[in-house]
């Protein structure tokens, strides 16, 4: 027979010794106990069920104190066992909130990650605040004229079309509130719907009400719109909240010192349980790998499927041609470098591909082998070094076509990337395209002039990818596992030697569209309801220049 599991409390919650309370019939198979007087520790999880010769103990969900034939409710009455439970709830939550806080403290003073995702203060400027920008509103004939409030001399009116409005209500009635969906479509509206001076008006909090009349998704009757002052903030700034794609989190670019400097103060490492249990750890995790690209979860369990565990936790898994899942393995005839025990030179994955994988995660489950090092670049860095030295070979690399391919076992795939992606405005590089080996031969009509060119560019920044200032190695460890960004961060591996051992890699992928989801929780989560900055020309501005300021400093 199998025993019942035993729950440790702590001491301090424990009843005294010989509390009993009032007997109770258990149906199931009963554990016996000469004396249940003399375990005061199975007071919380036992009860004594009357017996022909001799107490019974059981462990039951639903009890939480020991009782028996023998001894009368300590209680006189429900109310006051109630209260009783009520303390120890009490207790135990003082108790969490204790040892939490000694957490806290211990990590603090080893170094550790920081169990709070609270925004420093860089951060807490670069959130906005929530400030109705307008006072009073205007009905017109095809549009409401939202008008600025008296201290908002630098805000002009805003205009939402009448139709726009009545489309976006997210009441519970237009927007279904378990899928989030609408329950309508726009063309059951009319081209004007019907409101009046009277039905339209700013509350005091800063939020828009419009009282439709005669409104033909609710039979004729009346129907009411809110729009929130957040969100007409927004608005204003010709940012949908409903569409809205939440702006980068600023990037901490590094090098080999920095990143070692970040590892070893735990910043870019998480305990695979913390990473699959803990929230708060969770999320201070994804908060730091957002602005590296690179993190390390350690203790990860010696199955296959564990890839797969830590992955879901950011989202679905990317499928390829390689699976959902694929192995990093030497073995003869390989469809893939990676497949070998050469040296891989630093790269991202499936240049070819559509869409090109935005996460790669590398569970090590083993590395017994002499050599087999891994190796990690940022190749933003290395882009905005080139451009603080060789203006002219970045912009050659920000404009040229690089053709990528791939054409083994019946799998023809192939897609042009500028080796490195700006941002048209500002200049600022956010993506990088460097795969060497899966790089294909350019169009032979192409003028040699500029393939020379793009050559000679392409050497410089290889150089800094692959400076030795710029590069962070490790050897990973069986039970640990890599995620980086791959639209950023170039990975590669040392020779192995195969006589001496194994390895062993186990890989998946992530598409762009769930992280820049996951992103988005983040980012919501960080704001705490406020609106994000701006994705702006000026906010773009600022974030470029301190990236550039962080890599100027580092000469």
């Amino acid at each position: 027979m199998t025993r019942p599991a035993r729950i440790g409390l702590p001491t301090a919650l424990r009843p005294a010794r010989g509390v009993l309370a009032v007997p109770r019939l258990c149906t199931t198979p009963a554990r016996s106990s000469r004396d249940p007087t003399i375990r005061p520790h199975l007071a919380r999880h036992y009860h004594v069920t009357p017996n022909i010769t001799k107490p019974r103990l059981r462990l039951t969900a639903n009890e939480t104190k020991l009782t028996s034939r023998f001894s009368p409710s300590p209680f006189k009455d429900a109310a006051e066992h109630e209260a009783a439970l009520r303390k120890e709830v009490e207790d135990l939550k003082e108790l969490v909130a204790k040892l939490q806080k000694e957490r806290e403290q211990l990590v603090a003073a080893k170094g550790g990650v920081p169990n709070t995702i609270e925004p420093n203060l860089a951060e807490r400027e670069y959130i906005s605040q929530d400030v109705p920008l307008f006072s009073d509103a205007k009905l017109g004939t095809k549009e409401i004229k939202l008008i600025p409030g008296p201290g908002s001399d630098n805000v002009k009116p805003l205009t939402l079309s009448r139709l726009w409005l009545r489309d976006s209500c997210s009441c519970s009635k237009c927007l279904d509130p378990d899928s989030g969906q609408k329950t309508f479509s726009t063309t059951d509206l009319p081209d004007i719907p019907a409101t009046s001076n009277e039905n339209v008006r700013l509350q005091r909090d800063g939020s828009l009400e419009v009282i439709w009349e005669k409104d033909s998704l609710s039979n004729g009757e009346s129907h009411r719109t809110i729009v929130s002052a957040n969100d007409l903030n927004l608005l204003y700034h010709n940012y949908n909240p409903r569409i809205q794609l939440q702006p980068p989190i600023p990037r901490t670019l590094w090098d080999n010192a920095s990143f070692t400097e970040l590892v070893r103060s735990g910043a870019c490492h998480i305990d695979y349980n913390d990473w699959r249990n803990n929230d708060e750890a969770f999320w201070a995790a994804f908060h730091q790998f957002t602005k590296t690209g690179l993190i390390f979860l350690t203790n990860v369990p010696q199955e296959e499927h564990s890839v797969i565990n830590i992955a879901n936790r950011i989202g679905p898994l990317q499928y390829t041609f390689y699976g959902w899942t694929w192995d990093v393995k030497s073995k003869p005839r390989a469809e893939n470098v990676a497949y070998t025990n050469v040296f891989l030179g630093l790269h991202q994955d499936l240049m070819y591909h559509d869409p090109i994988p935005r996460l790669q995660l590398l569970h090590c489950l083993a590395n017994s082998c002499e050599g087999g090092e891994s190796i990690f670049s940022d190749g933003v860095h290395a882009a905005l070094q080139l451009y603080n030295t060789d203006r002219e070979a970045y912009d050659f690399l920000v404009n040229i076509d690089v053709p990528f391919g791939y054409d083994k076992g019946g799998h023809h795939y192939f897609s042009t990337r500028k080796t490195i992606e700006a941002d048209p405005a500002t200049g600022a590089p956010f993506i990088t395209h460097w795969a060497p080996p899966f790089q294909t031969s350019f169009p032979s009509k192409r003028n040699g002039i500029a393939l020379r060119r793009w050559r000679d560019a392409a050497e410089k920044f290889q150089k800094l990818l692959e400076k030795e200032d710029n590069m962070y190695e490790v050897k990973m460890k069986p039970g640990e596992c890599v995620i980086f960004d791959n639209s950023r961060v170039l990975h590669g591996r040392r020779e192995f030697e195969t006589s001496t051992g194994s390895r062993w890699l186990k890989g998946t992928y992530i598409t762009p569209q769930v992280y820049r989801a996951k992103e988005t929780e983040l980012v919501r989560r960080l704001s705490k309801g406020k609106p994000w900055p701006l994705d702006s020309v000026e906010e773009r501005s600022r974030i470029w220049q301190l990236e550039r300021d962080m890599v100027e400093r580092r000469k």
